[in-house]
C-alpha cells in the first residue's frame, strides 16, 4: 500500500469501495504516505473503508509540523487538499486529533464539508487532558516516560495496563515534531462559540468515561452545532470508543441516510 504527497506536507492513501470518505486519524508521529504506510495506519484505514462500506481517503499530517502552528492552518491545508482532490464538498470524519481539525475545517471552510462525523473529540480538550498531554511531552524532554500519564486518558482499569505496556516498550521513540505541534496547539484551542456557523449535518460520537473528551463536553459540541446528533457509548473510555463497533454502525447509518448520502463522483 503506497498513498500520495499533498499540498502542505499532507499525504493521503486510500482503501475501500464506494462515495468518497475523508478519514483524519487521532495523535500520532504522522507520516509520509507516499514513502511508507505504517501498519497502524493501514489497519485503520480499511477498517473504515470496510466499516463505513465507502473509498476511505486518510490524511496524515506533516511529521515534521513547525511548533506554532494552530489548528486553523492545519484545517486550511486540508481544505485546500480536498479543493483540489474532490473539488465538492465530501463527507469528513475525524477522530481525536483528527476530529479538532475537522471541526475546525467544517467552520472555516464550509465548501469542502459535506457531513461531519466527529469522535472522541469536541470544541476543546479537558482541563486534564491538556495538562497531561503537555506533561507528557515534558517528561520525555527530560528522559523520563509518559507512558502511565498516557495511558490514562485513553484507557481505564486493566486495558490501561496494557496500553501503559505498549506505551513503555516504544518509549525509546522521540515524539515526532508534528505530534508535539498539536499537543501545543490544542492548549488554547477552544472554539465552542463558534459550534452554530457549522452548517453540514454532523454526527458527534463519545465515551462516559473518556477523560480527554467527557461526557459533558461532547454534549456541550453536540448541543451547540445545529441539529446535531450525539452518540455516547456508556462505559467507553477514549480508545474502547473507537474500538466499540456501534461507533462504526452509527457513522455508516448516518452517512447512508436516504436524500442526504454524497455522490459518487
Amino acid at each position: 500500500m503506497r498513498g500520495e504527497r499533498l499540498n502542505n506536507g499532507l499525504s493521503v492513501v486510500t482503501a475501500g469501495d464506494g462515495p468518497p470518505l475523508v478519514f483524519l486519524p487521532g495523535l500520532g508521529q504522522g507520516a509520509d504516505l507516499s514513502k511508507e504506510v505504517p501498519r497502524s495506519l493501514a489497519r485503520s484505514v480499511r477498517a473504515v473503508a470496510l466499516g463505513s462500506g465507502r473509498t476511505a481517503h486518510l490524511i496524515c499530517r506533516p511529521v515534521d509540523m513547525r511548533s506554532g502552528t494552530t489548528i486553523a492552518e492545519l484545517a486550511g491545508w486540508h481544505a485546500l487538499a480536498l479543493r483540489e482532490r474532490f473539488g465538492k464538498p465530501v463527507d469528513v470524519m475525524g477522530v481525536s486529533g483528527g476530529g479538532i481539525t475537522a471541526l475546525q475545517l467544517a467552520m472555516d471552510h464550509a465548501d469542502v464539508v459535506h457531513r461531519l462525523v466527529v469522535s472522541v473529540a469536541a470544541s476543546r480538550v479537558s482541563d486534564r487532558g491538556r495538562r497531561d498531554l503537555l506533561r507528557g511531552v515534558e517528561l520525555e524532554r527530560r528522559g523520563q516516560s509518559s507512558a502511565w500519564i498516557g495511558s490514562g486518558l485513553v484507557a481505564h482499569g486493566p486495558l490501561r495496563l496494557v496500553v501503559a505496556a505498549l506505551y513503555a516498550r516504544g518509549g525509546g521513540d522521540e515524539r515526532a515534531p508534528g505530534e508535539v505541534a498539536l499537543i501545543e496547539a490544542v492548549q488554547d484551542w477552544d472554539v465552542t462559540e463558534r459550534l452554530g456557523e457549522i452548517a453540514a449535518p454532523t454526527l458527534v460520537v463519545g465515551g462516559t468515561r473518556d477523560p480527554l473528551i467527557p461526557p459533558e463536553l461532547a454534549r456541550a459540541t453536540a448541543r451547540g452545532i445545529p441539529d446535531a446528533r450525539l452518540l455516547l457509548l456508556r462505559g467507553r473510555g477514549h480508545a474502547t470508543t473507537l474500538l466499540d463497533p456501534r461507533a462504526m454502525r452509527a457513522t455508516k447509518a448516518f452517512l447512508d441516510e436516504p436524500g442526504t448520502a454524497n455522490p459518487t463522483p
